[in-house]
């Protein structure tokens, strides 16, 4: 087998998180809208420069730091939306105010039409109370005041303690589907074109997320899939790895083009492991 490919490749994945957890941690929140867009550019624009230089060393390296940096940029909201999610929940329950889909229509077929949530209070469910409610805001006020606004809130430690679950659970994923490649002798080519038509599948499932079904259930169904997802994307990047090394190609090309693909499976399982976490009771 050819190791060098194989410390090119760890030694890229190992610098793109490092420089990842860095840009995450200086940004955690957008300040405005034009940064947001500009993050998402420049990570489109970055990955297409990426491809374009991956056989020519030493801008191969320049590029996929500034693509690492975009994608740390971008991280550090998200994770800071799930955590204020989880801090919201954590609220809401020490308030005694729990929440529930309610089905507005039908649609002419007979299905769900137009699904949101309302909110009640344990003592008192029989009264709902719209996300825009004049309740809800209030709640949400006072929620910004007596946990986001502070440094160290009651929440805090909770929350930690589930970022640090993630990478955990995140490590033991990378080196799992890594010794099922080493040691079996299953081509797992296969999933390839199987995986192919799931992250269609899945992208297609998380814009209705965003813009269409509502349902908690839903999302967290959708979230475990996508974790599956993947970490089946692990195994199949770690088997063209190994096929790679039995080549014996060496090449740049070769070795940013698995580093990105793995380095993009273990950024997407992280996130999706945290958005359970934050999800889950």
């Amino acid at each position: 087998m050819n190791e060098v490919l194989f410390f090119k490749t760890f030694v890229l994945v190992g610098g793109m998180l490092v420089i990842t957890s860095i840009a995450a941690r200086v940004n955690k929140a957008y300040e405005t809208t034009q940064e947001s867009i500009l993050t998402i550019g420049g990570t489109f624009l970055t990955l297409f420069i990426v491809w374009n230089q991956a056989d020519v060393f030493p801008n191969n390296l320049y590029a996929l730091a500034a693509f690492s940096f975009c994608i740390g940029w971008s991280m550090g909201p998200t994770i800071t939306m799930f955590g204020e999610s989880f801090k919201f929940r954590k609220y809401r329950q020490k308030l005694g105010l729990k929440s529930k889909t309610v089905q507005m229509k039908k649609s002419f077929w007979g299905g769900d039409e137009n699904k949101k949530t309302v909110y009640f209070y344990v003592d008192s469910p029989e009264k709902t109370y719209e996300a825009d409610s004049q309740e809800m805001i209030q709640v949400h006020k006072r929620f910004k005041q007596e946990v986001l606004t502070q440094d160290h809130d009651r929440y805090s430690q909770k929350w930690q303690n589930n970022v640090f679950f993630a990478l955990v659970a995140t490590t033991l994923s990378v080196f799992m589907t890594a010794g099922i490649v080493y040691f079996s002798e299953t081509d797992f080519g296969f999933l390839g074109s199987f995986l192919f038509f799931f992250i269609l599948a899945f992208v297609i499932l998380r814009l209705f997320k965003a813009y269409v079904i509502k349902d908690s259930s839903f999302s967290m169904i959708q979230t475990i899939g996508g974790i599956v997802l993947f970490t089946f994307y692990l195994i199949y990047d770690f088997n063209r790895l190994e096929k790679a090394m039995a080549r014996g190609d060496e090449s740049w090309g070769t070795a940013v083009d698995l580093a990105v693909n793995i380095y993009l499976d273990i950024i997407n399982l992280f996130l999706l492991i945290l958005e359970a976490l934050s999800e889950s009771n």
